[in-house]
C-alpha cells in the first residue's frame, strides 16, 4: 500500500509566507543601505563641489590683480588725458589686445569718467566695446568711487556671461578713468 504523504501546499503560498515573514526584517536593512549610499554620495558631491570652488576662486584671483596693475600703464593714462589722439588710441587698442592674448582674459578695456570706452582688446572685432558706454554697470560706478569694482553678469554687447573686475586709473588723487578686465567663466565651468 502506498504511503500517504501530507498534502503539499502550492509553492507560491510558501514563497508568499516566507516573504511576509522576511519583510519586517528586510525593511530596516533597506533603510540602512539607503542611508549609507546617500551619505557616501553626499560626501563625494561635497568633495567635488569643493574642487570646483577652489578652481573658480583660483581663476578669479588670477585676474583680480590685473586692473590695478594695468591701470598704471603710461599709454592708457595718457589716452585718458588726450582722448582725441588717434595715434594714442591705436596704441592703447593694440596694447590691450596683446595683454588680452597674454593673460587669457576675455576682454580688457579702458573707460573714460563718463563711461565711454576709449580702447579695448576687441577693438578690431564686430562686437568691439570701443565707443560703447557702460556707465550704468556697477563695476564702473564702484571704480569711479575709488574702489575695486566686481560684477558677475551677462555682457550687454557680447551676450556672454562673465566676471568683471575694474579699478580706477588715478593721477594723484584724481580718477582719470576705469580699467576693466572681463573673464569668461565658461571654460572654468
Amino acid at each position: 500500500m502506498p504511503s500517504m504523504s501530507p498534502p503539499r501546499r502550492p509553492r507560491w503560498r510558501s514563497l508568499a509566507l516566507l516573504a511576509l515573514l522576511l519583510a519586517p526584517l528586510l525593511w530596516p536593512l533597506q533603510q540602512l543601505a539607503e542611508r549609507y549610499y546617500r551619505d557616501a554620495l553626499n560626501a563625494q558631491s561635497g568633495q567635488t563641489l569643493d574642487l570646483y570652488v577652489a578652481n573658480l576662486l583660483g581663476t578669479l584671483r588670477r585676474y583680480e590683480v590685473l586692473p590695478p596693475i594695468l591701470s598704471k600703464l603710461p599709454t592708457l593714462r595718457q589716452l585718458l588725458q588726450e582722448r582725441d589722439d588717434v595715434r594714442l588710441r591705436d596704441q592703447a587698442n593694440r596694447l590691450l589686445g596683446g595683454l588680452q592674448q597674454q593673460t587669457g582674459a576675455d576682454v580688457i578695456y579702458l573707460m573714460a569718467p563718463d563711461g565711454q570706452t576709449l580702447a579695448a582688446s576687441n577693438w578690431d572685432r564686430h562686437d568691439s566695446f570701443v565707443e560703447r558706454n557702460f556707465s550704468y554697470r556697477p563695476y564702473f560706478r564702484e571704480a569711479m568711487e575709488g574702489r575695486h569694482g566686481r560684477f558677475f553678469g551677462l555682457g550687454t554687447t557680447s551676450r556672454k556671461r562673465g566676471y568683471f573686475f575694474a579699478a580706477p586709473v588715478r593721477e594723484g588723487r584724481r580718477i582719470l578713468g576705469v580699467l576693466v578686465v572681463k573673464v569668461d567663466l565658461d571654460h572654468t565651468e
